[in-house]
């Protein structure tokens, strides 16, 4: 991601997760945000990093599942107010992006279901790594349950 474009949605991310905490009349009550879809999000000075994954703020949980994942320089937006996104199920250890062996379609591979990436930008809005996509026989992605396809940011 470019420096400038990297800025542009620390700037709307960090405008997002305020109003939503604005929002709040006694206390922050955790929401999806499906306008963040794609994006990764830290608690400034704590070592957790979150994708925000339909909407939902979910741990990434360890170094070598988010280099098997996002491209080197992955802008992380770091932001207080990171507990405002509801919390989802963590990506698993050793999560993959995958794809069958003469198929067009890409996967994420987390919690036992592959998510379908539906469209390029999708994958780039996620930050994936287009080089680390295993390729792996059809009846092998096959067998596994499909989840709910990656949504890009709505409004």
């Amino acid at each position: 991601m470019s420096t400038a474009l990297a800025k542009d949605v620390a700037t709307t991310t960090k405008a997002a997760l305020a109003a939503a905490v604005g929002t709040g009349q006694v206390g922050v009550t955790p929401q999806p945000m499906p306008q963040l879809n794609g994006l990764l999000l830290q608690l400034p000075g704590a070592a957790p990093v979150y994708l925000v994954l339909n909407g939902y703020r979910c741990w990434v949980p360890d170094s070598a599942t988010f280099s098997s994942l996002f491209v080197n320089g992955a802008t992380i937006v770091q932001d207080i107010n990171i507990g405002v996104v509801s919390e989802g199920p963590a990506i698993s250890s050793g999560a993959v992006l995958a794809q069958a062996n003469g198929s067009a379609p890409v996967y994420l591979v987390t919690n036992g279901e592959k998510m379908w990436i539906p469209s390029p930008a999708i994958f780039s809005r996620y930050q994936f790594n287009s080089s680390n996509i295993n390729g792996c026989a059809p009846i092998i992605i096959n067998s596994v349950p499909n989840g709910p396809d990656l949504q890009g940011p709505t409004s």
